[in-house]
């Protein structure tokens, strides 16, 4: 296991436990044991060399778009809702695992193709997720995973012609379907309308601002009594964090996160082919909904439920979180040895 990897998924568990303790507490043992199977499934997917899991690629994500569509029938609702699967006593949420399923296709695809190739094949089985993953619904999982292949894309090379010429095909169809996709999601529209119309004060914002400031700089301890905020413990795990900790306890999550971000493209630089590929793609899986998130509980975003990765409670995000750290510590062994002149 990389010791800086390590560090950092040791000190972002740490922090989410505080955070479920401040604004759930009676939810902190589960949040633990989950926390546990996600450092066992990170040592389990380290264990596996790269060229196995980029070669199930495909097969892992087209069982992730079947797990999709049976979700849309067979579904446990919440809320309106359909994105989990009931399992007895485990739910699955098959979404956040296309994603990590997404990143292996593509290292494949685009190690055997090369970057100058036509995408039209992986745009297409993309797009079926993308589609799966709205109508459960789930507006913002959707753009999650559009957002994900885009950047994948442009970090690995893949000319930009090819992907503003699959985007505006992408976008046309957007276009003509919307009309169809907002009248029967309608609380989708009104999200996004209540959001421009109150420039992000949303009550559930304005609670969370509330919490934040509470606060400070030290934080009130993970045993203070929070101000109520709605999903405190997962879709605003940043606000729960900051009342526990302050702001002493989010300059250790960026502090976490930054630390994640840096090693992981030293890792993706020191690696070649599909490896590389893997590396920037389980990285970008983790910063990219940390940032969301982050932005969300500030106001900057509609609100949209994506988990802060290893902060925020929840079963099978923190799974899928600790096997995207499997993978980076699995890319760090087979990573070239660095420059002499880095030894010192």
């Amino acid at each position: 296991m990389d010791p800086l990897l390590l560090l950092s998924q040791a000190l972002l568990s740490a922090l989410g436990a505080n955070a479920v303790a401040a604004s759930a507490p009676e939810l902190l043992p589960g949040h633990l044991l989950r926390l546990g199977l996600a450092f066992l499934a990170a040592f389990v997917a380290a264990r596996i060399p790269l060229r196995l899991w980029v070669r199930a690629g495909l097969y892992l994500y087209l069982l992730s778009l079947l797990l999709l569509v049976l979700t849309l029938f067979v579904g446990e609702e919440i809320n309106g809702a359909r994105r989990w699967i009931n399992l007895g006593g485990f739910s699955l949420q098959p979404s956040e695992f296309a994603k990590l399923s997404l990143v292996l296709y593509l290292a494949g695809y685009l190690a055997r193709h090369g970057t100058d190739h036509p995408i039209s094949g992986p745009v297409f089985l993309i797009g079926l997720g993308v589609a799966a993953v709205a109508l459960e619904p789930d507006f913002a999982g959707a753009l999650f995973l559009l957002a994900l292949a885009f950047l994948l894309f442009l970090a690995v090379g893949v000319p930009l012609r090819r992907i503003l010429a699959i985007g505006a095909a992408s976008g046309l169809v957007a276009l003509a379907t919307q009309g169809l996709y907002l009248s029967h999601y309608r609380h989708v529209l009104e999200r996004i309308h209540a959001f421009l119309a109150q420039g992000g004060g949303s009550y559930q914002i304005e609670r969370a601002e509330a919490a934040i400031l509470a606060g400070g700089l030290f934080g009130q301890g993970p045993g203070a009594a929070m101000p109520y905020v709605p999903y405190a413990y997962n879709d605003m795990a940043f606000a729960a964090l900051a009342f526990a900790l302050g702001g002493l306890g989010v300059l250790l999550l960026f502090g976490a996160y930054t630390l994640v971000l840096g090693r992981g493209l030293q890792i993706a630089a020191r690696t070649e082919g599909a490896t590389s590929v893997v590396a920037l793609g389980a990285t970008t899986t983790i910063l990219l909904a940390a940032t969301l998130h982050v932005a969300v509980v500030l106001g900057l975003l509609p609100p949209t439920g994506l988990p802060l990765p290893l902060v925020s409670y929840g079963g099978s995000a923190t799974l899928a979180f600790g096997l995207a750290f499997g993978l980076l510590h699995r890319a760090a062994r087979e990573a070239l040895p660095a420059p002499a002149e880095e030894k010192g």
